[in-house]
């Protein structure tokens, strides 16, 4: 049993910079991750571009986020040009920068270690259990962040779910592939760089739906292409399958579809878009792309309403630029309502005031189904990450419950773009 102050659960997006940001504070931290790597959905799900640092010409999210950024660029694996602030990268330089920046900060490392459960007494984790190669081992610690993506630590310790449904159902998953042989030259909408702006490829949408009126196509999302920083790249993002958050089975066989899917559309787009005449497979996400997972009930759930006025809370902790985007999953629809304003996201979405140590971050944080479709992006995961880890760094010092840290003892920055 080794013994910390902080652990985080999980290493994408949100809980790499969780880590970072507690372990700067000075306080023993650890991250349980169960892949070989770090980065989640942006290195195992390849899913790109990291979206959106800036809103109406202002950068609204910093920090840690944007440090993580500006070292990918330094290693010319990032193009920072975008006024929208969407940022391609690559998923490769990603995992060894992520990797570089928790050993820099001091963070033990956990990989290939997987969650299987915790030890709670009314309402304060004491541990989690851990398993890695056939081994179980437990980590003990004093404040736990869950940046596991579908909620796991929340779900072992018993915190109430939102969306737990009856069927399970949820957003459309997706698992992204990459191209290459692409003619990039000359296939549109692949730079994601301008707002309020749908960057489908229309038509190659059309394309598609004309053959589904004679053969066999599968449900698509899009579909997207989007720049794989390099020329003939694209990162693809079209496949779609029905969630069932309560069915393994059935999850898997949707899984299985999708990656099926994925070689019927690379065949479909080889012999019928001129771009990809001479296309051919680099690889599937390691990751299937769950746009959606379990939400807690927290203190306070995040409405449409209060993003799309704007409403600046007293305990904001993050921003999102990003449209509430909601993709349905036995159709190839998708709805999209763009912000006209800066989105906050407050404290209190990330936690249950019923659990003294644990607080979430990233797309399972306390939010109803719109606004949900606003954060649950990668830029404003890894502001709330960065939240979460100073909060639990305050918690730790001053051994109080994370659900009475005050925000203003967080010194974050992302206010300085407004």
């Amino acid at each position: 049993m080794r013994e910390y102050d902080v652990i985080v659960c999980g290493g994408g997006p949100s809980g790499i910079i969780a880590a970072i940001a507690a372990a700067r504070s000075n306080i023993r931290t650890a991250i349980v991750e169960q892949l070989n790597h770090f980065g989640g959905l942006a290195t195992g799900g390849l899913v790109s571009p990291v979206s959106e640092f800036n809103k109406n010409g202002n950068r609204i999210i910093n920090g840690i986020p944007w440090e993580v950024m500006n070292r990918l660029a330094a290693k010319g694996a990032a193009d920072l040009s975008y006024p929208i602030g969407n940022v391609p990268f690559d998923p490769e330089v990603y995992k060894l920068v992520a990797q570089d920046m928790l050993k820099e900060a001091g963070v033990d490392i956990y990989l290939e270690s997987s969650l299987i459960g915790c030890e709670i007494d009314n309402g304060t984790i004491r541990s989690i259990t851990c398993i890695s190669n056939g081994l179980k081992f437990n980590l003990k610690g004093r404040v736990f962040i869950d940046c596991t993506g579908n909620a796991s630590l929340s779900r072992f310790a018993g915190i109430p779910f939102l969306n737990e449904t009856e069927d399970g159902s949820c957003q459309a998953a997706t698992l992204f592939f990459r191209l290459g042989g692409v003619d990039t030259e000359n296939l549109e909408q692949i730079h994601l760089r301008n707002p309020n702006t749908r960057y489908f490829n229309v038509r190659v949408r059309t394309v598609l739906e004309k053959l589904k009126e004679s053969s066999d196509v599968p449900n698509f999302g899009g579909p997207w292409f989007i720049w794989g920083m390099r020329d003939g790249i694209v990162n693809v993002n079209m496949t779609r399958g029905k969630v069932d958050l309560l069915d393994p089975l059935k999850n898997s066989q949707m899984v299985c579809k999708l990656r099926k899917d994925v070689h019927v559309f690379v065949s479909l787009l080889h012999d019928n878009i001129p771009e990809f005449r001479n296309s051919y497979l680099l690889d599937s996400a390691v990751l299937t792309g769950y746009r959606e997972n379990r939400r807690i009930v927290g203190e306070h759930v995040l409405s449409m309403n209060d993003l799309s006025s704007g409403i600046k809370f007293s305990d904001a902790i993050a921003c999102t630029a990003h449209p509430v985007d909601i993709h349905i999953a036995d159709s190839s629809e998708q709805r999209v309502f763009f912000l006209d304003k800066v989105g906050y996201i407050p404290y209190r979405c990330m936690y249950n005031k019923s659990f003294n140590n644990i607080l979430v971050a990233g797309r399972c944080i306390s939010a109803d189904e719109y606004a949900f479709g606003a954060i649950r992006v990668q830029a404003p995961c890894m502001a709330m990450g960065e939240a979460a880890g100073k909060a639990a760094a305050v918690a730790c010092k001053e051994r109080i419950p994370v659900t009475h840290v005050e925000v203003s003892r967080l010194k974050l920055d992302w206010r300085s773009g407004e």
